[in-house]
């Protein structure tokens, strides 16, 4: 494969290679950093992805995620022994599948007992007042404040920004899909730049792999207001706000007992780092950090796990024009389209201007409902900004290619 200024699809795997399960609402960017560390993925997921499914198996598990414990059955039938699994998101917000992967083989993640603790939004608040750490205030969803502009609604099992809300005077408890009524709870909103730091546990210290800049609620992705849709990095953070976030991430590892990648969504201004939302697994995000550190993330995660296989050197992406930033953005569907002959990569990608590639590649003739996902572009550029032009490049010429 011709090398290129960012990180293209790898070859499919070894059929030697080890066996690794994975599940979760999209699989494919996990999938790709697991063939990277020298592993054989086999995944279930929501969408079946054709980039994916010309890699590896894939399950794609209609009945959406209590299809899973079945998918992940027919896909360890006929291998030599327990297969570990591991998950992606927003797997973190049922529990009770988490429990039933695990009755059935090895999990390479967090249990359930640690994401009741991590996705508990008052939890986190009294860790972060007891280390003196900053916290956006909370007030339970029974207790409205103002609507002034200052306070948002959200789900406890929200996702990606699934299930947020302005508090307003607008607002209307319709608003918010039915699934997402049962936990509600208001969180001050903190004004600052998005941002994700992900990190590395094993239970009692925690390793920060880097932090990224967050895409939310982009119009030009045809995204939702608070819906998250893109990451772009490594983002270099001041001194005291790193030494804050590498803090925090300690304080959340010693105190639940996290172990391997986790995320943490939060909100940079010169008071701090202000954590939103805690993703304790392999997050979106990871894939930035991938391509520019050009080390497999999903390698980072099962080192913790296992003891007889560390990290190889197929963990290893090449590197080809050291460009300093990476990004990725999510396309979403602004009415329901039906897709046919999406532009792979921008015009000779390896020397144009403005590169950028597609992943997520849905099936030709798949039918995207408005607001789901249509694909992901994949860029890099020698600054934040350009990379970000790089997208809305891309995202311009996709969405043009599905006009009719």
């Amino acid at each position: 494969m011709p090398s290129s200024p960012f990180p293209v699809e790898p070859a499919p795997p070894d059929p030697s290679a080890p066996p690794l399960i994975l599940v979760g609402a999209s699989t494919r960017a996990a999938a790709w950093s697991a063939i990277r560390a020298g592993w054989r993925p086999l995944c279930a997921d929501l969408f079946g992805d054709r980039d994916l499914a010309s890699l590896t198996r894939v399950i794609t598990v209609g009945d959406y995620p209590r299809g899973l414990p079945a998918a992940v059955g027919q896909l360890a039938e006929g291998l030599p022994g327990p297969c570990p699994r591991v998950y992606t998101g927003a797997l973190e917000n049922h529990p009770e599948i988490i429990d039933a992967l695990a009755a059935n083989g090895p999990l390479w993640g967090n249990p359930s007992d640690v994401l009741t603790l991590i996705r508990d939004p008052w939890w986190v608040a009294r860790l972060c007042q007891a280390h003196d750490l900053p916290c956006p205030t909370l007030r339970p969803g029974t207790d409205p404040p103002p609507r002034d502009g200052n306070w948002i609604l959200r789900s406890t099992r929200s996702g990606g920004g699934s299930g947020v809300v302005d508090w307003s005077p607008e607002f209307s408890p319709e608003s918010l899909p039915d699934r997402d009524r049962g936990g509600l709870v208001f969180q001050q909103k903190i004004h600052g730049r998005a941002a994700a730091a992900l990190c590395v546990g094993d239970g009692r210290s925690a390793r920060l792999l880097g932090t990224t800049i967050q895409l939310v609620g982009q119009p030009w992705l045809s995204a939702t207001r608070w819906a998250w849709c893109g990451s772009i990095g490594p983002l270099a953070l001041p001194q005291p706000i790193d030494d804050r976030v590498r803090r925090l991430a300690e304080v959340l590892v010693s105190a639940a007992g996290l172990r391997g990648l986790f995320g943490i969504d939060m909100v940079i201004n010169d008071h701090g780092a202000w954590p939103v939302e805690i993703n304790p697994r392999y997050t979106a995000s990871a894939e930035v950090l991938e391509s520019a550190s050009g080390e497999s993330m999903i390698a980072e995660h099962l080192a913790v796990f296992s003891t007889t296989r560390a990290r190889s050197e197929t963990s290893r992406m090449a590197r080809s024009d050291g460009l300093a930033c990476h990004g990725k953005a999510v396309l979403f569907a602004p009415a329901d389209l039906e897709i046919r002959d999406l532009p792979l990569s921008s015009p000779e990608p390896v020397t144009a201007a403005s590169p950028w590639y597609l992943a997520d590649v849905p099936h030709e003739g798949t039918t995207i409902p408005a607001g789901r996902p249509i694909c992901t572009v994949l860029t890099s550029a020698a600054t934040n900004d350009s990379c970000r032009e790089n997208l809305q490049s891309a995202a311009e010429a996709v969405y043009q290619s599905q006009e009719r």
